[in-house]
């Protein structure tokens, strides 16, 4: 009987044990609530103290980088409006007073010859003119002589040369400047005919010119005939 009692109320107290154990979690473990709304700004606190002097930053400054490539060159400018006139310089001092003209000093060189040959000049040779236009001339007006038909310049400057022929039918003759052929003239004709050249040359001392016949010639070789001549004369020196 007593070990019957004791069972039951072990039993009731196991039971009511639990109850409490439940009852007990049930109220710590609820639904959590709405939170509340924020509250005012506290107020600011005291100031602090003053900190202590950083360490002074020291500058770095890297290597110099290389030279850059140029870049292209610019588009020319606008052309800028012209400049106001400048002032006028200072007049230049005045020059030597020239001599008075004297025809006597001026340096002359001339030549004027005729053919007077029977025989017909040879082919690619100079032709001579052998005898002197004005001969009774006086001797400072006579001019240059003639070597066998060929002039030498013994004043360097500028000359002016002419020639006139008489032929049959045609003629043709070279001037030429020491052994160039400087110029060739040739005209043709029915019947005689007259024909002229003239060339201006730049001469030096000691060259020489000359006429000389070509093939294609018929020249007239009269001992009368004063219808071949040879003039030439200095136009202007060039230097001592």
């Amino acid at each position: 009987m007593a070990l019957r009692w004791l069972s039951c109320g072990t039993a009731v107290f196991l039971l009511l044990l639990h109850i409490s154990l439940v009852v007990s979690q049930s109220c710590s473990n609820g639904i959590p609530g709405i939170p509340g709304s924020h509250g005012p700004n506290g107020m600011d606190g005291p100031m602090g103290e003053k900190g202590g002097a950083g360490e002074a930053g020291q500058p770095i400054r890297g290597q110099k980088g290389f030279l850059g490539l140029g870049g292209p060159p610019g588009r020319p400018g606008l052309k800028g409006d012209g400049g106001l006139p400048g002032h006028p310089g200072n007049p230049g001092r005045h020059g030597e007073k020239g001599r008075p003209f004297n025809p006597s000093n001026q340096r002359i060189s001339f030549f004027s010859y005729k053919r007077v040959i029977s025989q017909t000049p040879e082919l690619d040779n100079t032709i001579d003119f052998n005898r002197q236009i004005l001969p009774e001339l006086d001797e400072q007006f006579r001019g240059e002589e003639l070597n066998n038909g060929t002039f030498t310049c013994a004043i360097k400057g500028i000359y002016f040369f002419s020639y006139h022929f008489s032929a049959k039918s045609r003629v043709c003759v070279k001037l030429m400047k020491n052994s160039e052929d400087h110029m060739t003239l040739c005209d043709t004709s029915e019947g005689f005919l007259v024909t002229s050249g003239s060339a201006v040359l730049e001469l030096l001392v000691g060259d020489s010119v000359s006429l000389q016949a070509t093939r294609f010639n018929s020249l007239v070789t009269k001992m009368d005939s004063t219808s071949h001549t040879f003039t030439g004369f200095l136009i202007s020196p060039t230097g001592i």
